[in-house]
């Protein structure tokens, strides 16, 4: 496995108001093994790429059940052709400081539609296609990703804002799950977070098993 940037991001977890560590005691933790990145479209570019998603899946209906039980009302989509507007903001969101630069990303991106009463539950995506990095931009509505250690108690949240981003890789990729809680939450507990219908951009790269 390649090694990413040892330097502390400016978004790392381990500094940034919009992740809440106090529940985390694990020590193996890195500190860029999660990068959150405030405002990294304009309200006119989630404007454009959102209004493009819903186009492209406006005859599809919502899903109540995802193949491995993890999304609950949904729609989804792989697709790598789009818009010359959008594809210039996908290539933008590519170009991101949170993501690592020196990697083999898949072509197209994955786009989740969930509706406003739908949740995605703890899961790790998988170890078998993607590689290290697992990337979204958080679309429409403002969420909470809860991180869970697999075999221990830490948690972690991360507030995603509208057009914010988040970057998962290490210890966080690999050991924990990840979800969006439904509905009205509370966010370090005293900070009211109403999660309506969300679109995410989802960005991977390519296991170095597959690239050859």
């Amino acid at each position: 496995m390649r090694s990413l940037s040892s330097a502390v991001s400016p978004y790392s977890w381990k500094h940034s108001a919009l992740v809440d560590p106090s529940k985390c005691v694990d020590d193996a933790v890195g500190v860029n093994d999660l990068l959150v990145m405030p405002e990294v479209l304009t309200e006119q570019e989630e404007q454009i790429v959102s209004d493009e998603c819903i186009k492209l899946l406006r005859r599809r209906r919502y899903e109540e059940d995802h193949w491995d039980s993890v999304i609950i009302k949904f729609k989804e989509m792989e697709r790598s052709r789009w818009s010359a507007e959008t594809a210039r903001i996908l290539d933008k969101v590519r170009q991101a400081p949170i993501i690592p630069q020196d990697l083999v990303y898949f072509p197209p991106v994955h786009v989740i539609d969930l509706a406003e009463d739908g949740y995605i539950k703890p899961h790790v995506d998988s170890i078998k296609f993607s590689g290290q990095v697992v990337a979204g931009v958080n679309l429409l509505s403002p969420s909470i990703m809860r991180f869970k250690e697999e075999e221990g108690e830490s948690i972690v949240d991360a507030f995603l804002p509208r057009r914010s981003m988040y970057m998962m890789t290490g210890r966080i990729r690999y050991h924990y799950t990840h979800e969006i809680l439904p509905g009205m939450q509370l966010f370090r507990g005293t900070e009211p977070v109403n999660r309506t219908r969300r679109i995410s951009i989802m960005i991977r790269d390519v296991h170095p098993d597959h690239l050859h």
